[in-house]
Parts: structure tokens; C-alpha cells; sequence
């Protein structure tokens, strides 16, 4: 009987320390699977929430990685993370409800990232592609939803982003085509917008594709034309021109449009 009594505790000794050594596993193992999640959504960039607003890093990992310095996207490998951008306009929905509440640098800042996400998402949806123009009234679909609202591109661009009157939104956002302002790769941020804004126009003013100069005659994208009234009289548009190029133009210089170029800015 005493042997019985022996064998029966060592018994109980060896269970105990099996189930402690499976209870250390399980934390082991639990842990090692949440450090790799968060491994792999801070190598994409985190979406987080906070007093300054939506994070967009997770969109700025996805432009540098498949966006050139010169705005050239390769949306073939876009589709690689189409996951990630995927969930990074479901957080733009998520926010969006409450945007109105933030600064006007953090509105501007979201509204462009979410024109350009949402127009790189409808173009890897839909290749292959040779212009957006090929896609039945592109601005027309809706793009971003929420509770209580559905925004299209149109909806971005005229409802929201041009009643800020800032003109150099026309530089930021990217309609996917070559004659377009070209799409950064770098997200817009609240803190950083004026420099960003005021770099794209620079950029998109000394394009020689998108705006020539002679002495007597400047040849302007057709964006000028489109939306000649955000840009005010002519001798305001001049004295930005003269602001952003090294030119010195008179207000009454002749103005003529380029041509739009609408093949994919690939």
C-alpha cells in the first residue's frame, strides 16, 4: 500500500509539470504569433487612430515601394498589396465620419491620400487598363464608404477638397494618367501639408510635360482651363507661375492649352 501511495504522488508530480510546461508553450507560442503581427503590420506601416487623426503610414510604405521619383506607378505590383491597400481604405472609412472635427492641414491631407488611394485601388481592380477613361464613368463609382455616407471621386475632388479654396490641391491629387499632376511617393500629413503642397506645385510647374514657356506664349495643362475659376483672374495665375518657375512673366502674356494626355501613368 505505501508503494501505491508513492507512485500515485509521483504520478500527480509528473502531470503537474507537464501541464505547466504545456501552459508555458501556449504563452510562449501566443506571444511569439502576436509579436510577429505586429512585426508585420509595422513593417507596412500601422493605421492608428489618435488626437491628430488617422496615421498614414501604411500608405506611405505602399508609395515608396511601388510609386518612382517621377510618378511612374506600377500598379502590376500594387496588386501584390492589394491587402494592404485594401486595409488602409477601410480605416480612411472608418475615420472619414469624423474627419470634419480635425484641422483643416489634417482634412486636406486625408481627403488627397484618400483621392489617390482610392483612384490606384479602381485602376489595380480593373487592369488590365491602357487609360481610366476605358473604365464606364470612373468618377461616377463609389470609392469610399461609411455608415452613413459614399463618396466617388467626383464627390472628393468637388464636394469636399475644393471648397477648402486651396488651388494646389489640383497639383496633389492623381488621376492616374500621364498629362495628371504626378501621384507622390509620399503620403500627405497634416504637419508636413503646405511644404507638400507647395512642392507638388513646384514639380508640376517645371514639368515641361505638363506646361511649357515661351517669352510671348505660355502653353498650360488644361487643368488651368478646367478650373479656371479656383485659380481667380489671370494675373493671379501668372504671379503663381512667376512664384513656382524662375520666369518673370507679364500679366497680359498669351495663354494657350496643351492637349491631355489620358494613357495610364504606368
Amino acid at each position: 500500500m505505501k508503494y501505491f501511495w508513492l507512485i500515485l504522488l509521483i504520478g500527480f508530480g509528473l502531470n503537474a509539470q507537464t501541464n505547466l510546461q504545456t501552459s508555458a508553450q501556449i504563452r510562449t507560442q501566443t506571444s511569439a504569433k502576436t509579436s510577429a503581427q505586429n512585426m508585420t503590420q509595422g513593417s507596412a506601416g500601422q493605421i492608428k487612430l489618435g488626437q491628430e487623426g488617422i496615421d498614414h503610414q501604411l500608405w506611405d510604405h505602399l508609395l515608396k515601394r511601388h510609386v518612382s521619383d517621377q510618378g511612374r506607378v506600377d500598379y502590376s505590383s500594387f496588386q501584390g498589396d492589394i491587402s494592404d491597400l485594401n486595409r488602409y481604405i477601410s480605416a480612411l472609412s472608418k475615420e472619414a465620419e469624423g474627419i470634419k472635427i480635425r484641422s483643416k492641414e489634417e482634412q486636406l491631407a486625408f481627403w488627397i491620400n484618400a483621392y489617390n488611394a482610392c483612384t490606384v485601388k479602381l485602376i489595380c481592380d480593373n487592369l488590365p487598363l491602357s487609360s481610366i477613361k476605358d473604365l464606364s464613368r470612373p468618377w461616377k463609382q463609389t470609392v469610399l464608404k461609411s455608415k452613413n455616407n459614399a463618396w466617388t471621386l467626383d464627390d472628393i475632388e468637388h464636394e469636399i477638397l475644393r471648397k477648402f479654396e486651396e488651388p494646389r490641391i489640383h497639383f496633389a491629387i492623381n488621376c492616374a494618367s500621364k498629362s495628371c499632376p504626378i501621384l507622390s511617393n509620399e503620403a500627405y500629413r497634416g504637419d508636413q501639408i503646405d511644404r507638400q503642397l507647395n512642392r507638388a506645385a513646384s514639380v508640376f510647374f517645371n514639368d515641361s510635360t505638363k506646361n511649357n514657356y515661351t517669352e510671348k506664349r505660355l502653353n498650360l495643362s488644361r487643368i488651368f482651363l478646367w478650373f479656371k475659376r479656383d485659380f481667380g483672374p489671370t494675373e493671379d495665375l501668372i504671379q503663381l507661375i512667376n512664384q513656382y518657375t524662375k520666369h518673370n512673366f507679364a500679366p497680359n502674356v498669351a495663354i494657350s492649352y496643351l492637349s491631355y494626355d489620358w494613357s495610364l501613368n504606368n
